[in-house]
């Protein structure tokens, strides 16, 4: 039986971008499937049976050609570019490595897929039409599985705050893409403007985003409540699952909220929703501005009822 490896991106759209791709191997090919993965990220493939197995990508250069050679593998699959996945993949000895033609080190693989700008579900989809795959899906809904001890937490949460049919606001994004972001005083407005429309809104992220989140809820006259993942990303995913809209920026927090059926409206300032909006398209709703600036809290009004 053939051993491939997939070699994950950082952030977890990108990551999840990558669900229709490994879904479809898992499927068709009779192969072990494992990802050299943020440890972080690992429960979310292994609970939705995509993956047998994974390696650490935050291992030094080393020990992780070391771990790649004592997994035998046949093939690599790189959704990264990094120069650091190539040369692990090559330095391995794994002799089919799959991958993108942008890459710098795009000499070190046996085959390329095109790509067109940013990492998207559609030059994923390429890179699986290149290894070989069929019947890849085109969005990532219906793959995440969270665990049922996470949807019970989240549905405590909101009990013991008498909450239901409330709007997730995510106001975060990574700390390297902080241009997507809106000011603390304009997500007051956004989330006070919709409370006069009887639309309750929990500010929701990681652990470590608590701080930037309870000053927006000081500047707010709605007093919202703070929901953040204590134990991981099946936190988000389940608090995600059981809200009825969710409302944030091009972050991967947008992305997962998409992907577990729940209805976005996200606003794109620095990114390209052509390429990046949450999947499928004709479900979600994107708000486009040149700048944070121009954003209001009539630009949501209108989609807060839709279904």
């Amino acid at each position: 039986m053939d051993k491939i490896v997939f070699f994950q991106m950082n952030q977890l759209g990108d990551l999840l971008f990558s669900l229709p791709v490994l879904q479809a191997a898992k499927k068709r090919l009779c192969a072990k499937i494992y990802s050299v993965v943020k440890p972080s990220f690992a429960p979310l493939l292994i609970s939705s049976g995509l993956i047998d197995g994974y390696i650490s990508k935050e291992l030094p250069f080393i020990s992780l050609i070391k771990a790649l050679r004592r997994e035998k593998f046949n093939k690599a699959v790189l959704f990264s570019e990094s120069p650091f996945s190539l040369m692990s993949a090559f330095a391995a000895g794994i002799k089919e490595r799959v991958g993108f033609k942008t890459a710098s080190l795009n000499f070190l693989l046996t085959k390329k897929a095109e790509r067109k700008g940013v990492p998207s579900i559609y030059n994923n989809f390429n890179l699986g039409q290149t290894l070989g795959l069929t019947d890849i899906k085109k969005d990532y809904s219906d793959i995440i599985k969270i665990p049922s001890e996470n949807i019970s937490n989240a549905e405590k949460w909101l009990r013991e705050n008498d909450l239901r049919g409330v709007a997730a606001v995510s106001p975060g994004s990574s700390a390297k893409r902080r241009g997507k972001r809106l000011p603390p005083q304009k997500w007051a407005q956004i989330i006070d403007a919709l409370f006069a429309e009887n639309v309750k809104c929990v500010l929701s992220g990681a652990s470590w985003e608590k701080d930037d989140l309870i000053e927006i809820a000081d500047i707010c006259k709605s007093s919202p409540k703070i929901f953040t993942a204590e134990n991981g990303i099946f936190d988000s995913a389940a608090f995600y699952k059981k809200s009825r809209l969710f409302i944030g920026v091009d972050s991967g927090s947008a992305h997962l909220a998409a992907a577990v059926g729940t209805k976005c409206i996200t606003v794109f300032i620095s990114t390209d929703p052509s390429q990046t909006s949450p999947l499928p398209k004709e479900k979600h709703t994107v708000i486009q501005k040149l700048s944070a600036d121009l954003i209001t809290p009539q630009d949501f009004l209108p989609y807060i009822y839709e279904k």
